[in-house]
């Protein structure tokens, strides 16, 4: 079995402007709202690097946030540039991953 910590990205695939499944290898599909990930965005603007504190104001996230781009990191993370402004935030594969078992 796979831990979550190693379930790799099999296919990234854009559903609309405001959503986007990944697959996983071991076979989990999960669907990614943008705006939720702009509100737990990990960049240094949204967070406070010293207190790891959330300084973003997630109440002034539109629902109808979409990425400008979506850029692979690597092979480890995708970095999402929000219609908003926020920018620089990288989501890593293990953190997106998180992210799918917290919703099931």
């Amino acid at each position: 079995m796979t831990s979550l910590s190693h379930a790799l990205v099999r296919k990234i695939e854009q559903k609309n402007n405001h959503l986007f499944t990944i697959e996983w290898s071991d076979g989990k599909i999960h669907d990614y709202r943008l705006s939720d990930l702009q509100k737990q965005c990990p960049c240094a603007a949204c967070v406070d690097e010293n207190t790891g504190q959330r300084t973003l104001d997630v109440s002034t996230v539109r629902e109808d946030v979409r990425a400008k781009r979506i850029i692979s990191v690597g092979r480890y993370a995708l970095r999402i540039q929000f219609t908003s402004g926020c920018s620089t935030g990288i989501y890593d594969f293990a953190l997106l991953r998180k992210m799918s078992s917290q919703d099931a």
